[in-house]
């Protein structure tokens, strides 16, 4: 299998977990139409409208960095700060290329960060516009980021709102029982 096919797989899952959750949050669902580039996916929402969903990962880079940090620093999570850069950052990069003109839909995309190294209850009180205010200053419809972290043991996500404002907020994790 080829690294496109299969990060688009892993993309999917991903986005499958979090739409299950949004249906539940916003009491409107969203589904799938195809996966594409730019945006990385293109949706339909119940009511017929069509939305991109720009899917960016915030984890920690090289493996070797990985195993430095967990093994030599004691580090099991990504640091704070850097998660923070790392989605400030994420967010500057994601803003240009929306309004690159091979950007299909920009007006109606979700940016959706996905937390895979650091559980979102430990930054959720730092996403706000004093902290992050170039996240606040994009064009894009919807700003969610999705928890990952605990997928395996729990299988859901918990997620937090930046936009739109009538969601904007925490959504806590709705524990289940662990594998097991």
């Amino acid at each position: 299998m080829n690294n496109y096919k299969f990060k688009k797989e892993r993309e999917t899952e991903l986005l499958e977990y979090f739409l299950a959750e949004y249906g539940y949050i916003s009491s409107s669902s969203i589904q799938i139409i195809k996966a594409s580039e730019r945006p990385d996916f293109i949706c339909i929402r119940e009511n017929g409208n069509i939305v991109g969903i720009e899917l960016c990962m915030i984890r920690r880079g090289h493996p070797n960095d990985i195993m430095f940090e967990l093994l030599i620093e004691k580090q099991e999570h990504m640091s704070i700060d850097s998660a923070l850069n790392m989605i400030r950052e994420k967010a500057i990069e994601k803003e240009y290329k929306r309004l690159q003109i091979d950007w299909e839909i920009p007006e109606h995309t979700i940016l959706l960060f996905s937390l895979t190294d650091i559980p979102l209850w430990k930054i959720k009180n730092f996403i706000t516009i004093e902290h992050l205010p170039d996240l606040y200053d994009t064009g894009f419809s919807e700003i969610w980021l999705a928890d990952f972290t605990s997928l395996e043991e729990f299988d859901n996500v918990e997620l937090f709102c930046i936009k739109p404002e009538k969601l904007v907020g925490y959504y806590k994790r709705n524990i289940q029982k662990a594998y097991g």
